[in-house]
């Protein structure tokens, strides 16, 4: 019974994400709509606008996720969700970095010693910005929609999932990604990184994956150049925005290289019990960072004696963007981190897109690392699913817990259905060198 009441649960997910399906309910007349944000609302001072940075104004939401814009010395760069934001404002203050250390004697003669001109290709990132980073996906819906077909087959490696995720492609209009070149292109890139590379970035505090292509090519100049280790520069400290509750995660991306980290990953999952042909498959898949894998199989690892658990890795094979993914790894940590810090969990679900948690006394909860939620039509479907759930009958807590904001709207009819709402709870999750 317990089982069963899980997968009713996330059904909820996949009804609160899928924005634009037909009408399941006869009442039609009253939702609220996503609507765009001011980032002076909803921002600190120190997020909106800095020395080398500036958000812009307007801020698109899907119903989920902030999506937005930063205007820097370097460039235009998108961000999808806060958590992204975070992160690529550690990285324009690396750049910030890296254009002054350009400037610098030991630098140019560092430079010169290695026989390159690479003080000017620094320079260039200031005196012709560029912004490298995909534009603005169209939110994470889709990822819900996809896996309800995927999940009814097991995947047994890399090659057959991509066959799955062209299928895909070629039926979801929202997507006109060649997987199969995306997938080496990224796999080349990972695996590409130099230990000198990671170093630098382990001195920037900033992550040696990232998808910023501009700050990857800005710490790949002045680590060939400082071939000979004469350039010094101030370490950020800290750790990579984001995954700074998951302490162990930063050295081993930092001092590791992809090879080490995919089997030190192999043996935390192989001892979890997971059967060799998802760790197979999940350890192949291009669309995670070894950062984002190494994360999630920490995270894994945090839920020690859950039943279930192995089903995460066949879920995480169906993320095929950055806010795809990050939305995904972030909801495991939350999982992960309720489990050891709120009360255990006894069992997972991971029937559809990302899982919920059933607690040994019989809550089940549900963690969203959302931004911003309204109170949609979708969410108005997913509330009544949720209501009419067997647990709630039997009068055990329905837990809902979104770690940014919802509506004024949302919280009145989300709590009017006897959901257990907890929101805006980042705070709790940050150590003081985050």
């Amino acid at each position: 019974m317990r089982m069963h009441g899980a997968r009713a649960i996330l059904l909820v997910i996949a009804a609160a994400t899928s924005l634009g399906q037909e009408n399941l309910l006869a009442d039609t007349t009253d939702y609220e709509e996503a609507l765009e944000l001011s980032a002076a609302d909803i921002l600190p001072v120190e997020l909106l606008s800095g020395e080398h940075h500036r958000v812009v104004g307007t801020v698109r939401n899907d119903g989920y996720l902030n999506y937005y814009v930063i205007q820097s010395d370097y460039g235009e760069f998108p961000a999808a969700s806060t958590a992204m934001l975070r992160m690529r404002l550690r990285e324009i203050g690396a750049l910030a970095q890296l254009d002054e250390l350009s400037h610098s004697e030991v630098f140019i003669q560092a430079a010169a010693d290695a026989g390159i001109n690479q003080l000017e290709a620094v320079e260039q990132l200031v005196t012709h910005p560029i912004a490298t980073i995909k534009g603005i996906p169209s939110g994470i819906g889709r990822m819900f929609k996809r896996y309800s077909r995927q999940s009814e087959d097991a995947v047994a490696d890399a090659k057959e999932y991509m066959a799955k995720q062209k299928e895909d492609e070629e039926t979801t209009e929202s997507d006109d990604l060649d997987y199969t070149r995306e997938a080496v292109k990224l796999t080349e890139r990972y695996f590409g990184v130099s230990d000198a590379e990671r170093n630098w970035a382990k001195r920037l505090g900033t992550d040696p994956y990232t998808s910023n292509e501009v700050l990857a090519q800005a710490i790949k100049n002045v680590a060939w150049a400082d071939r000979l280790g004469r350039i010094a520069l101030s370490a950020a400290g800290g750790t990579i925005p984001g995954i700074g509750y998951v302490k162990a995660v930063n050295e081993a991306v930092w001092g590791e290289d992809p090879y080490e980290l995919r089997d030190r990953n192999r043996a935390l999952l192989a001892a979890t019990g997971a059967d060799d042909a998802t760790i197979d498959a999940y350890l192949k898949s291009p669309w995670m960072s070894p950062t984002q894998q190494t994360l999630l199989t920490v995270a894994i690892g945090e839920l020690d004696g859950v039943e279930g658990r192995d089903g995460i890795l066949k879920q995480a094979l169906n993320p095929v963007s950055e806010a795809e993914v990050g939305y995904y790894v972030r909801s495991v940590a939350l999982l992960a981190w309720y489990h050891r810090n709120r009360r255990p969990f006894d069992a997972l679900s991971t029937e559809l897109a990302i899982p919920g948690g059933i607690a040994r006394d019989g809550t089940v909860v549900l963690m969203f690392p959302s931004d911003h939620v309204y109170w949609t039509q979708a969410m108005a479907e997913a509330a009544e699913v949720y209501r009419g759930l067997d647990t709630n009958a039997s009068g055990h807590a329905l837990e809902l817990w979104i770690l940014g904001t919802v509506s004024n709207r949302a919280r009145r009819e989300l709590e009017s259905l006897g959901y257990e709402l907890h929101v805006d709870f980042a705070a709790m999750l940050q150590s003081p060198s985050d």
